[in-house]
């Protein structure tokens, strides 16, 4: 695999600077349509006509500093949430189930009001995601494990990689698999010795960057629908319609990166699988007596 890079790679555009622009420019008009004032108008216009050339190298760096900004809160908000209820992909795809997301083994408050801040947040995705995902079996759209071949396949890979590759004596001795973080042993793995899967990989974690940061968006956009609605006189079933569907492209949104995340470990984990080939397979089978 060619050592050179790019300084601004796929995901830099699409996980950062595209998100920082759809959030300057989102909120620009919200300003404008918030304060209907000749000034305000006149800001809105000036601003989203861009017909001076200086505007754009500074709109361009404030949106990607903007897009870092808002790819992190994303990760300790809507990707917490999903490791929280689903549980890491690298796992739920091996049928590895989660603790549930409020349950914690060490019982620390703390943990718990976060875990309930973070879900209360996130209302509009973990609402639905308990109504439509758990109740109405919609998790196996974006969340699904693997049949019962490839999870052999799979869990028999990872252990003699472990075993035998990384050289671990004993394995069980630092605990489950639940516990253990072994999917990025194989990540690497698969970097290292399959360069034909490494740019799949890349798009994927560009797209669910790319989600993520959207679903935050989205959610930002809720929490204005839903003040705008109590503040001002809007009719029921307008309210209705403005946050159900702000709620749903939320939802939307938060399936599709749980998607992605989902299919760059079953990628990883597949690369891995197929190109690593365990001492064992290389034994002659001694035949049956």
């Amino acid at each position: 695999m060619d050592p050179k890079q790019n300084p601004f790679s796929f995901y830099d555009f699409l996980g950062y600077l595209i998100p920082g622009a759809v959030f300057l420019y989102g909120t620009v008009l919200i300003i404008g349509h918030l304060s209907p004032t000749d000034t305000a108008l006149e800001f809105v216009t000036t601003k989203l006509s861009f017909e001076k050339a200086e505007i754009y190298i500074p709109f361009v760096l404030l949106a990607y500093i903007v897009g870092h900004f808002l790819s992190f809160v994303s990760s300790i908000t809507v990707e917490r949430y999903s490791l929280w209820a689903h549980g890491y992909p690298s796992k739920y795809l091996l049928g590895i189930p989660s603790n549930g997301y409020l349950t914690v083994k060490d019982k620390k408050f703390l943990r718990s009001v976060m875990r309930i801040g973070v879900f209360v947040i996130l209302a509009p995705i973990s609402i639905f995601d308990w109504l439509l995902g758990a109740k109405a079996g919609m998790r196996d759209l974006y969340a699904k494990p693997l049949d019962s071949l490839l999870i052999e396949v799979l869990r028999r890979r990872i252990e003699c990689l472990i075993d035998k590759h990384a050289q671990v004596a004993d394995r069980v001795s630092h605990g489950q698999a639940e516990q253990l973080d072994f999917f990025r042993y194989a990540y690497h793995y698969a970097i290292e010795n399959a360069p034909n899967h490494v740019p799949k990989m890349q798009n994927y974690v560009a797209l669910y960057g790319f989600l993520r940061t959207l679903t935050l968006i989205s959610l930002v956009l809720f929490w204005i629908v839903v003040w705008h609605v109590m503040a001002t006189d809007t009719s029921f079933l307008a309210a209705i319609t403005s946050i159900l569907s702000a709620s749903l492209l939320t939802y939307l949104l938060f399936m599709g990166f749980v998607k992605f995340f989902r299919r760059f470990s079953l990628e990883a984990l597949m690369a891995m699988a197929v190109t690593y080939q365990c001492e064992s397979d290389n034994q002659p089978k001694v035949p049956h007596q």
